[in-house]
């Protein structure tokens, strides 16, 4: 007795079948970001070694492999130094006796918990796929960085490592903006 073969049509449905279920979904893939593609964001940024830096260290992370990803833990790193300096400018106004730098970081404090702010916006808005927004919420946090850096651009100076931390900011402001043009 003979046994019917499977036509050839059949075959082929059948081996795609079992390409489409063995390869992840095209949800989950992600081209990793080249290289160039990192020298491109970083030369136009404020600080193109210290976003270097920063993007190379993240983009071999599993799950930040896309530029989406890259930008995701860029505000992430951002928000986060926001906030521990904001902390740091709260301890320092507690032990500040010169009235000058005490209304100084008080508005510091008050621009970085606006900034704060803009950071989670931008979180929002690049999970929207809302680019210009997402451009916005940066480039807003980056004037309240500019803001509290005028401050202390007259005497008395500030004794406190709050500049160094104040250009970081900028610098990942700066990165979130670049990175805008790259993204889908």
């Amino acid at each position: 007795m003979a046994i019917p073969l499977p036509s050839s049509s059949s075959i082929f449905s059948l081996l795609l079948m079992i390409l489409f279920i063995s390869t992840p979904s095209s949800a989950n893939l992600v081209l990793k970001v080249s290289e160039s593609t990192i020298n491109a964001i970083c030369t136009e940024t404020l600080n193109p070694s210290f976003c270097l830096g920063i993007l190379k260290s993240y983009a071999d992370h599993p799950h930040k492999r896309d530029i989406t990803g890259l930008a995701r833990i860029t505000i992430y790193l951002a928000k986060s130094n926001a906030t521990t300096t904001s902390d740091q400018i709260h301890s320092i106004i507690q032990h500040t006796d010169n009235p000058q730098l005490k209304e100084r970081y008080t508005s510091c404090s008050k621009n970085y918990d606006n900034a704060i702010g803009d950071f989670k916006q931008a979180k929002k808005r690049l999970i929207e796929g809302n680019k210009n927004g997402l451009k916005d919420a940066a480039a807003t946090a980056m004037g309240e960085f500019n803001a509290c850096g005028e401050n202390f651009r007259q005497r008395p100076v500030d004794p406190s490592t709050l500049q160094k931390s104040n250009k970081n900011l900028l610098d990942f402001c700066s990165i979130i903006l670049v990175m805008t043009k790259f993204l889908p």
